[in-house]
């Protein structure tokens, strides 16, 4: 395709709203974009100086296709549905999938899309398996009209009948001006909204359940600073009686989901008693003995800093704490601890992990205990 073909192409693009496709030599789509006008948005590819990006794109830009649509809503949703679908190399947003991304709404009212639950204002999130953000984002626009207390209600789960009544209308008016693929786009953000229905209700799918837990461990890999996700998760926890009957349990999570065949636990033999650093240095050394247990990413000690200062470290795992009280995490490199929100993943799956450890240990503990006294 030669720039004389384009330059045709150029001039026959309508001056309606719509969505651009736009091809390399081989055919491939390397980047769809909507417009209120589709002639003058196209046409400005062409014309004057851009950054580096846009000007690498444009001169790989072989052929253009569009679409024509009634109004620019219709444009934004046909725009983030053939975006998911075909996955253009140049639309970086929804290609960049580093981090599940978040939506934030920040005090002054602004609405954006993040990379990260830390910040001010009300963060939503992380979405993934389904759950698109440029939908949700597209929603926001064109039916609350960025109005952040909407938006909040929205993303909150408060608005879904409306917003399924709205795309509804929309997808019925699309299809009987044979606008198929505009419906289509309208249909899969239907879908997406039961999805969320779904997640309100805490009633996941197992393939929603397994991209939760996926999740959650790469959000947490995330804000400790890991190399790489932490697929094995151990956690520890110490239960006695005044001192007495101490013993200590291991579990093991493995991609977010519990593992009891890898579950252990110890009877605490130092004999000094209510010493929690003490058991929990023992339970790690003679954990960490054995090496035909896989060892795990990342260790997780129920307790706070000084329980992780005094137990045995290995080269290549990672090692926090998680103080109970205000669910702090103490870490091995960083002063201060770190506080989650209570909506993140990462903290949710912490949690799940160490009320699964103490789970573990209490019930040792008492079967121990009861056992002894008879």
């Amino acid at each position: 395709m030669t720039m004389i073909n384009i330059t045709e192409k150029l001039k026959n693009l309508p001056k309606t709203p719509g969505v651009y496709v736009m091809k390399n030599i081989a055919g491939e789509i390397i980047y769809i974009g909507k417009a209120k006008n589709l002639k003058n948005r196209v046409s400005s590819y062409f014309i004057g100086a851009h950054d580096a990006k846009v000007t690498a794109m444009v001169a790989h830009i072989a052929d253009l296709e569009w679409f024509v649509v009634n109004t620019e809503n219709d444009a934004l949703f046909l725009e983030a549905n053939l975006i998911n679908k075909h996955k253009p190399k140049y639309n970086i947003l929804l290609k960049d999938d580093k981090k599940f991304p978040y939506i934030q709404i920040t005090p002054d009212g602004k609405i954006q899309v993040v990379r990260t639950n830390q910040g001010a204002g009300q963060i939503y999130g992380p979405y993934f398996n389904g759950i698109y953000v440029k939908y949700l984002m597209d929603i926001i626009r064109s039916i609350y009209h960025n109005d952040p207390v909407k938006a909040g209600q929205f993303l909150s789960g408060k608005c879904y009948d409306e917003v399924v009544e709205v795309m509804t209308n929309r997808m019925q008016q699309a299809s009987a001006l044979q606008q198929f693929e505009l419906a289509i786009a309208y249909r899969n953000v239907l879908q997406m909204i039961e999805r969320l229905k779904k997640r309100e209700r805490i009633q996941a799918t197992a393939e929603d359940a397994n991209a939760f837990t996926l999740g959650a461990c790469r959000e947490l890999g995330e804000v400790l600073g890991m190399v790489k996700t932490p697929r094995k998760i151990e956690c520890f926890d110490i239960s006695h009686t005044d001192g007495e009957y101490v013993v200590a349990s291991m579990v093991v999570f493995v991609d977010g989901v519990a593992d009891k065949s890898q579950y252990r636990r110890f009877r605490i033999k130092h004999g000094q008693g209510n010493n929690d650093y003490l058991s929990m240095q023992e339970t790690l050394t003679r954990r960490l003995r054995h090496r035909e247990w896989v060892y795990p990413d990342l260790i997780v000690i129920d307790g706070g800093k000084g329980q992780l200062g005094v137990v045995p470290k290995v080269d290549g795992i990672t090692y926090i704490s998680l103080a109970e009280k205000f669910e702090l995490i103490f870490t091995m490199t960083q002063d201060s601890p770190i506080l989650l929100s209570r909506h993140s993943y990462a903290l949710r799956l912490l949690q799940r992990i160490r009320d699964e450890a103490h789970r573990f240990a209490v019930t040792y503990h008492q079967r121990l205990r009861d056992k002894i006294r008879l």
